[in-house]
């Protein structure tokens, strides 16, 4: 395969951008206080301190963390480098991320509300500043202008971090009265298409893999607006199925939350610039 075929085939399960925006803004309460659990921070706290320790981050170097949602992985690349540059689509991630690190009294992380697709490095002095760039399972990186920014930014080696398998109570439960879940090959595409383009662009990826099992909940009227748009892949769904969608949430429901438990499968694909 040569490049314009990986992008192609990445293209087919693009998602669709136009409400991304507010989707994660809506999701950035439930989504941080996940994240915040005790196993959640332990497991963070090992990859971020691998990641930096693989790509030669200290105290003297810069990092900038893609899609940084509440800020978790930021606050802790912190700790380690001079100072970090953090973004999200989404003003209520970014809200929340300002507000952990103001309780962690931590200002060496700054985050802005930025489009990692419109992104000028040039304007934003970006260009070969950042010792790592990182990017954990964010729709930011979605093709190769947005996995190629990545590594212009970059002055040592970037980190992507995909989903590529994993199971879901809730998805399966609802798999039934939605007519089957989501592809698993589809799911795995933007591993393979990041990698091909890497390759083939003279890079050396490395891919390894990670395993977790988690247990988080979230409010019904959030629940039915999430699962919508992993039925609709990114589309609305039609007013039937939304229906049938909201009928099974409530019937999962207790107390007016969703609880889900499920395993996971992440690829965490580094390259040297």
């Amino acid at each position: 395969m040569d490049i314009t075929e990986f992008e192609a085939l990445w293209a087919e399960r693009q998602p669709d951008r136009q409400d991304s925006a507010a989707f994660w803004s809506q999701r950035a309460k439930s989504f941080d206080t996940h994240s915040g659990k005790a196993d959640s921070s332990a497991h963070r706290r090992r990859l971020v301190v691998e990641t930096a320790e693989k790509a030669g981050v200290g105290k003297q170097d810069a990092v900038l963390d893609i899609g940084c949602g509440p800020g978790r992985h930021a606050l802790e690349f912190a700790a380690l480098a001079s100072c970090v540059e953090a973004c999200d689509i989404a003003p209520g991630m970014v809200e929340r991320a300002r507000e952990n690190a103001a309780r962690a009294g931590v200002e060496n992380a700054h985050f802005r509300v930025l489009d990692w697709a419109g992104a000028d490095l040039a304007r934003l002095g970006w260009e070969r500043k950042f010792r790592l760039v990182f990017a954990s399972r964010t729709p930011a990186i979605y093709d190769r202008p947005t996995l190629e920014k990545m590594t212009a930014a970059s002055c040592g080696c970037c980190c992507l971090i995909t989903h590529v398998a994993g199971e879901n109570s809730v998805r399966t439960a609802l798999a039934p009265i939605m007519g089957g879940g989501r592809d698993p090959e589809m799911l795995r595409r933007g591993l393979f298409s990041a990698f091909g383009i890497l390759w083939l662009e003279g890079y050396c990826p490395e891919v390894t893999y990670l395993n977790r099992e988690w247990q988080s909940e979230c409010p019904l009227d959030e629940a039915v607006l999430m699962y919508s748009r992993q039925f609709g892949s990114g589309k609305p769904l039609a007013p039937d199925q939304e229906a049938a969608l909201a009928a099974g949430l409530r019937k999962l429901s207790h107390n007016g939350m969703v609880r889900e438990q499920g395993s996971s499968k992440v690829a965490v694909l580094f390259w040297k610039v």
